[in-house]
Formats: C-alpha cells, sequence, structure tokens
C-alpha cells in the first residue's frame, strides 16, 4: 500500500507526463497546486482519489487514469455545452465550505441552489470521459433561465439512468449508475406504491452512489440507516451528507430523528 504523500508524489508525476507545459507548484498533503504554460493555476484535491486507492489499492492503475482525465479537462479549451448533456447533483455544507477555501468568489463562477437547510444542486454536463461543473459562464450560454435550467436537468437524469431498487422489509436502496443515486431525490417517484415502508419516507444520502431508505415508524431499520451513513463517513469517498432526510411536500427535509 502506498502512503498518502507516496500516492500523491506517484499521481503528480504522472499528471506532468499527461499534460504538456504543465508544473507541479506545490505539494501540501492531498492537494497539488499546478501552474499551467505560466499563468493559469489550478489545484486538484486527491481526498477522493485515495480514498478510493485504499478500498481497491489493485485497482489503482484505472483509479488515477480517470482521476488523470478529469483533471486534464481543467487545461483544455471548453467546447460548447450540451444542454442534453447537463445533470444535477446533491451536495452539502461541507462541499460548500470546501469550494470558499478553494475561492472565495466560487458563488459568482459555478451555478447551484439550494435545496434545503443541509444540500445544494449543482449542475454539471456530463460527458463521455469528464463530469465538469457548470460555471456562469456556461450558463449564460446556454440562455435559460435558472428555473429551466433546473427542470432540464432533472428531465435529463430521468431519461439518462437506469434506477433498480434492492432490499425487503421497509429498508431500500436505490442503485442507478454509480454517480448519480443522490440526485435521485429530485425525481417523481417518492411515494407509497414505490416505498412500502412504515410511516413517512426517510433517507440518507451518505455518498453520490447510495441513497437508503425506510420509514419514520421502523426504529430497527431506522438504526440500521444511522449505523450505514456514519460508516460511510469514516470510510467512503464523494461523501454528500450524515444527515437523515424526511418527505414533505413534495421534497426532502432535514429530519432530527
Amino acid at each position: 500500500m502506498l502512503t498518502e504523500s507516496e500516492f500523491v508524489e506517484k499521481f503528480a508525476q504522472r499528471l506532468v507526463q499527461k499534460i504538456d507545459g504543465l508544473k507541479i507548484y506545490s505539494i501540501n498533503n492531498l492537494e497539488i497546486r499546478t501552474e499551467f504554460q505560466g499563468s493559469n493555476e489550478n489545484k486538484h484535491f486527491l481526498d477522493n482519489c485515495y480514498s478510493e486507492y485504499l478500498r481497491e489499492p489493485n485497482e489503482i492503475e484505472e483509479i488515477i487514469e480517470r482521476y488523470l482525465n478529469v483533471g486534464k479537462s481543467f487545461y483544455e479549451t471548453k467546447k460548447e455545452i450540451n444542454i442534453n448533456n447537463v445533470l444535477p447533483v446533491i451536495k452539502d455544507g461541507r462541499f460548500i465550505q470546501n469550494l470558499i477555501d478553494f475561492d472565495n468568489n466560487f458563488e459568482n463562477n459555478i451555478v447551484f441552489e439550494k435545496y434545503n437547510d443541509e444540500l445544494y444542486i449543482f449542475y454539471v454536463e456530463d460527458t463521455e470521459t469528464n463530469i465538469n461543473y457548470l460555471t456562469q459562464e456556461d450558463f449564460k450560454k446556454l440562455n435559460v433561465e435558472k428555473s429551466e435550467l433546473k427542470n432540464i436537468a432533472i428531465d435529463n437524469l430521468s431519461n439518462s439512468v437506469k434506477i433498480e431498487k434492492h432490499g425487503e422489509d421497509g429498508y431500500y436502496m436505490l442503485v442507478a449508475d454509480g454517480n448519480y443515486e443522490c440526485s435521485l431525490i429530485l425525481l417523481d417517484i417518492w411515494n407509497e406504491e414505490n416505498f412500502d415502508v412504515d410511516g413517512e419516507i426517510i433517507i440518507g444520502i451518505p455518498a453520490r452512489d447510495l441513497l437508503l431508505i425506510t420509514g419514520k415508524n421502523d426504529f430497527e431499520n431506522l438504526s440500521r440507516m444511522k449505523f450505514t451513513i456514519n460508516e460511510i463517513n469514516n470510510e467512503g469517498d464523494h461523501l454528500v451528507s450524515t444527515q437523515l432526510f424526511e418527505y414533505k411536500n413534495g421534497k426532502f427535509e432535514l429530519c432530527d430523528i
């Protein structure tokens, strides 16, 4: 197993090899700062990348290559956004804080909106090779209203992922494509016909690829859900939230169970 510093050094070497004209500005824990062609500075955060490696060390080459491809997109000339590829992603306050640490002006640069007291909706363009967050510049070029963007992104999500429900006895998990499970909270699927649970629908979304469902009166499964959420937040990657949410009046709200 590679240590954190060994892993970052390996990634940095591969990054320079992959992108002509790129120089490493500094390495600090799991953060790499780069300089491109003498001017543009970027930061690469490898927390999720290293977490994936720790879980599947034999897949190190595939993991690094995947993140390298994402990193390479930072330095490429942007092509015109295809609105049919725009999808919503769900993040929490921790992600907002990370953005603030990275860029104090992020609110003027990235397109997002508040969903509830804990969660936010960001928008991405999902291409064959990368998932790129929509910037304000991208949004202006789309020439649509913010409310339209949300509806379009949700429709795109509904049309692009195949949803499978697993589980029994009032405790379920939704599976999509590994990237957008948490975004499924935005779809019009939350009713008694789809989820036979005891009481109001309660969900947990500890990571982007994990959406858990049970009922508000099902104390055994609620405890099971809380345990899984804590476990994922301690050991997982691509984290979303530590909280439980209750479906009320057509959307999910924070639940204090």
